[in-house]
């Protein structure tokens, strides 16, 4: 057999990659485009010449956006390149090939390229050293330029207008899924900020697609949109009445796509779809793998950003074959995953935010109306803790806090005291893996357990489920 080669301190080439990646994480997630500028330029500008881009950003569900794109891409027939972030289990997560993650060697290989032109960067003076998702964007783009897929599915990081993603000079399409209060610290304090600068992957003449239905994000979107000259695509529930308009607002949509939920269950939804006049798509039952109300939302988007990126000069074809076959295969992991554990059901969901407990909360009681949940919850201390447990707590019956393996992780104290404040009645328990103990215990008969308030929390308990588990890759 052959000896598997090694490198510092007997780590094999992808272990010692994710060490240097992770090791950046020093140096905190900073917005703005100077350094991620510089190192594309050291690299010879690997983010010029790519394949077919599409760039998601919004507050919640970017993630499953991304992912049903790249399903419906895959089932179409055609190559695909994925970037997410973060990684639940494996950081080679992030970086997906048509729907495998990278191979540790090949990550070894890109990440020393990136290594060596940021320490000549470096070694030139007054430049700071790039962030740890600068490195991955880049690593990121240096893999599409090897691979060369058909279609690049490319997520934003934190905002947009700043984020490292938006490097790319022109995607086929600009998504923002949609718009809420989170990251206020560095995106504004306000609904409008955010959407401000999410409205930042926008290009002159590329269709602009949002699920947003918040008035004044809409507004920001219009007004953006409008000074670009970017076709707006917007996307809506069907019985959704038309918004009172903003005094704000200067433009309008160019198009509007509407969806019906028909039914959801445990394995999934079934929904109309109608496409806006350019593509007058009209698609009735199609399926969808990912549970929850909120998916059938995310879906609707993934479908119209497809169909506005086809009608483009450049655009790929997609067929209703494509995605229906897409949206029924896909798979997101830690989004209303159902997990078998000791012969216990176990759900594990990555919402982190107000907006997102929201949407969760509503999805538990469609599940099961008859039922509260007893939750696993943990956060992070940025976010808006207080407002979360208030979103989540009707549909929680009993709560064991604990808190996620991250520097920033909210005390459990924190979170115990606001779903208390609602009613339920909790426990701390700050390992993860003990909580979630603890939560099966207290469960009773046919009573679902949830783990849910981070994608840290939710990866570290994933892995845990899953042993034994390979790293993807070599």
């Amino acid at each position: 057999m052959q000896e598997r080669k090694t490198g510092a301190e007997g780590r094999a080439p992808g272990q010692e990659a994710v060490a240097y990646l992770q090791g950046l994480g020093r140096f905190g997630m900073r917005l703005g485009l100077e350094r991620i500028r510089g190192l594309l330029e050291r690299l010879g500008h690997p983010e010029e010449g790519l394949p077919p881009v599409y760039h998601i950003t919004g507050t919640n569900g970017k993630g499953s956006t991304a992912s049903l794109m790249e399903a419906i891409l895959r089932a179409a027939g055609y190559r695909t390149a994925l970037f997410t972030s973060p990684h639940l289990v494996h950081y080679e997560e992030r970086f997906r090939f048509d729907g495998r993650p990278v191979s540790g060697v090949e990550l070894a290989a890109a990440v020393e390229q990136v290594r060596r032109a940021a320490a000549a960067l470096a070694a030139g003076g007054g430049v700071e050293p790039p962030t740890e998702f600068e490195v991955a964007t880049a690593v990121f783009f240096l893999l599409v330029q090897a691979r060369r897929p058909d279609a690049v599915v490319l997520e934003v990081g934190l905002g947009g207008r700043y984020d490292a993603t938006n490097t790319v000079p022109r995607p086929m399409v600009a998504v923002v899924t949609n718009v809420a209060l989170d990251h206020t610290d560095r995106l504004g304090p306000t609904v409008e900020a955010i959407a401000y600068d999410k409205a930042g992957i926008a290009r002159p003449g590329v269709p602009l697609v949002t699920g947003a239905l918040d008035p004044a994000a809409l507004a920001v979107l219009r007004r953006e949109a409008a000074a670009l000259g970017a076709p707006l695509w917007e996307v809506r529930p069907e019985e959704a009445a038309p918004e009172a308009r903003d005094p704000r607002d200067q433009g309008g949509p160019a198009a509007v796509a509407t969806y019906r939920l028909r039914s959801a269950g445990p394995d999934g939804s079934c929904w109309d779809y109608r496409g806006p006049a350019p593509v007058p798509a009209r698609w009735d039952r199609l399926p969808l793998a990912l549970a929850g109300p909120h998916q059938v939302a995310n879906a609707a988007v993934a479908v119209t950003a497809l169909l506005a990126a086809a009608a483009t000069e450049r655009g790929l074809p997609v067929t209703r074959e494509a995605v229906e076959r897409g949206l029924a295969a896909a798979r997101w992991p830690g989004r209303m995953e159902r997990v078998r554990w000791r012969g216990r059901e176990i759900w594990l969901d990555g919402a982190h935010n107000p907006a997102g407990m929201a949407a969760l909360a509503r999805t538990v009681a469609a599940l099961w109306p008859d039922r509260r949940v007893v939750l696993v919850a943990g956060m992070l201390d940025d976010k808006d803790v207080e407002k979360a447990a208030a979103a989540i707590a009707p549909v929680a019956a009993r709560a064991v806090v604990t808190e996620p393996p991250s520097p920033r992780a909210a005390r459990a104290e924190r979170l115990a005291g606001a779903l208390a404040a609602h009613g339920v009645a909790v426990a701390v328990q700050r390992e993860p893996l003990a909580a979630l103990e603890r939560a099966l215990q207290e469960a009773g008969p046919g009573q679902p357990v949830l783990v849910c308030g981070s994608l840290y929390l939710v990866g570290t308990v994933r892995a845990q489920l899953l042993v034994p588990t390979a790293a993807p890759g070599g």
